[in-house]
């Protein structure tokens, strides 16, 4: 791997290269912010000046240069060890999602700001897509799956958002120069504008029958709009609406990261994925409740393993604040009333 972040290096070097676009300069640049990429990883980092720089000019000017090649921002070469190779993106995919190979985001803003000339060529007319905007393209072509997982809003054409299969929601709207890294902004993302009255309510809250029982008590389980974020389960009138499920082969990977992250994450102590995750594993218990969900169209797409994936997609999970608290209340009282008029 380390000899393909070197080629994508020598690659971006030799384009149109200028006194802002050397090596030296990229070293200089990621050198003056060094401390604070140390203090935002969470262990110490336990490498010398110019090995941890050097780490962070090479990652950093690899992922750059591979998202401007996937956005056709610059050419890809026929012996290119990347594109030429559909595992090899896949790989790659997986791994730049992974919590550990998380890098600082001020480190890609900084290269990318200093290499964005070069990216661009020396035609007036080419407008040069920001950070946020290539990092979309390149990921939006990833099968995640779970409608996090069904979501990248086209930017020039916010209409075809049905057509995709990840929705970021307006990157740009929520500070991507605030991200800590690729993962965060992913996640910052992803989570739009939603939000939550629950943040900082109490820790405790008492599961809600399964989908089956639900329905058995007559309340309705109903399809969410399919450009809905995907977190947000609303309960109203005895319907409890959830946002079109789509899984794909890659999307609990990426859904783990999230989680993962999220658990280590403790500036904000709120735990959005984590209690969606719950809310899943709460809801379907066995393959029956699979099927009726998919006969609610609120899963899309169905195989053997679903009940088993969706239903331990929470373990060893911790829930510091539980987004859905009050809606698990609501439908509980909800749910209980019923009962007490069928006895």
């Amino acid at each position: 791997m380390e000899g393909i972040k070197l080629w994508y290096l020598h690659c971006l070097l030799q384009r149109d290269q200028t006194r802002k676009t050397g090596l030296e300069h990229f070293v200089e640049a990621i050198r003056d912010i060094e401390q604070d990429c140390r203090d935002s990883y969470e262990e110490q980092i336990d490498m010398s000046t110019d090995d941890f720089v050097e780490m962070l000019v090479v990652d950093g000017c690899f992922i750059i240069e591979l998202f401007r090649k996937s956005s056709g921002e610059v050419p890809t070469e026929e012996e290119d060890p990347v594109f030429h190779k559909s595992w090899m993106r896949t790989t790659l995919i997986n791994d730049l999602l992974l919590l550990e190979n998380q890098l600082p985001w001020r480190v890609l803003d900084r290269l990318f700001d200093l290499t964005r000339e070069t990216s661009a060529g020396n035609d007036i007319h080419t407008r040069s897509r920001s950070l946020p905007e290539i990092t979309i393209q390149y990921f939006q072509e990833y099968s995640l799956g779970m409608h996090l997982l069904d979501q990248v809003r086209l930017i020039k054409h916010p209409a075809q958002v049905q057509t995709l299969q990840l929705d970021i929601q307006h990157p740009w709207a929520n500070g991507a120069s605030g991200s800590k890294h690729l993962l965060d902004f992913i996640r910052n993302s992803l989570i739009g504008s939603y939000g939550s009255d629950d943040a900082h309510e109490p820790l405790s809250w008492s599961p809600i029958p399964s989908a089956t029982e639900l329905e058995g008590s007559r309340v309705m389980l109903a399809r969410g709009r399919k450009n809905d974020d995907m977190l947000n389960i609303t309960f109203e009138h005895g319907v409890l609406r959830i946002p079109p499920i789509r899984v794909y082969k890659n999307g609990e990977s990426l859904f783990r990261n999230l989680v993962a992250y999220e658990q280590c994450e403790t500036t904000t102590g709120v735990s959005k994925y984590a209690s969606y995750a719950v809310l899943l594993d709460h809801l379907i218990k066995t393959k029956e409740d699979v099927e009726l969900l998919v006969k609610r169209g609120v899963i899309e797409n169905f195989g053997d393993d679903m009940a088993w994936l969706l239903n331990n997609l929470s373990n060893g999970i911790i829930v510091y604040n539980f987004t859905y608290r009050r809606i698990y209340e609501d439908l509980n009282k909800f749910y209980d009333t019923l009962e007490q008029v069928a006895c």
